[in-house]
């Protein structure tokens, strides 16, 4: 199957174990908790406005996003077999994802009360050395899970996922090809759920471009190696 360089690209660094991978868009980036991104092993960025923002401040970083790396990496970057915990969304839906993953074992949790005693206990996600754990939370909150679940299991590899533990559960493949190919998912999330998102890509997205020049100063001072996917800590 033909996938986007930096997509395939980022899946292939995910392997290695004990990586820790976010994303960022132009919403989530005003409301980083970035402490816990100067922990992470790469930050990946998932969003037209934000890449553009990128783009002519000298980062020529591709767009990646968990909705498109995350198949290539189950499907195609692990060997089958692999234990991965979703932690994340309703009560359920955790679940209905998980049957879609068909060639690993997968242990599924909820965003709510499963993740709370999750937090207080890390073993009660019920095996000792998960592969992947995958958070599917808010913005701020999943950054902050993931250095825990690092912390608790070093040599998983962690990732937050933002929407897409609820996306998954639905269809497999949450965005029509065409979406990503012109670069729509900005118009289909708002067709889809305006309520909870139309401020995200107005009003927010305003507040972003007049405040940009100060996020870009927060990503530097992270002292990141930028390749064609992510940001990279520079001691890996």
């Amino acid at each position: 199957m033909t996938h986007d360089l930096a997509v395939e690209k980022l899946a292939q660094a995910m392997v290695k174990p004990g990586t820790v991978v976010t994303w960022l868009n132009h919403w989530s980036i005003q409301h980083a908790n970035w402490n816990a991104l100067a922990e992470t092993t790469s930050i990946g960025f998932d969003g037209t406005l934000l890449q553009i923002v990128l783009n002519r401040n000298g980062y020529a970083i591709g767009r990646t996003s968990a909705d498109l790396v995350l198949p290539v990496l189950f499907n195609e970057m692990l060997e089958a077999g692999k234990n991965i915990v979703l932690i994340g969304a309703a009560p359920g839906v955790a679940e209905k994802a998980a049957e879609r993953i068909t060639r690993h074992t997968v242990f599924a949790f909820n965003g709510f009360d499963d993740l709370a005693e999750i937090r207080k206990n890390p073993t009660r996600i019920g095996i000792t050395a998960p592969d992947v754990i995958v958070l599917g939370l808010g913005a701020l909150l999943q950054d902050e899970v993931a250095i825990e679940m690092h912390q608790a299991f070093p040599d998983a590899i962690v990732c937050t996922a933002g929407g897409w533990i609820d996306q998954f559960a639905k269809n497999e493949q949450y965005f029509p090809p065409w979406v990503h190919r012109y670069r729509l998912g900005w118009a289909w999330r708002i067709a889809h759920e305006p309520r909870r998102l139309l401020r995200r890509y107005t009003i927010d997205a305003v507040a972003f471009v007049l405040r940009h020049r100060r996020y870009l100063a927060k990503l530097a001072e992270l002292n990141r190696i930028a390749t064609r996917y992510s940001l990279d800590k520079t001691d890996l």
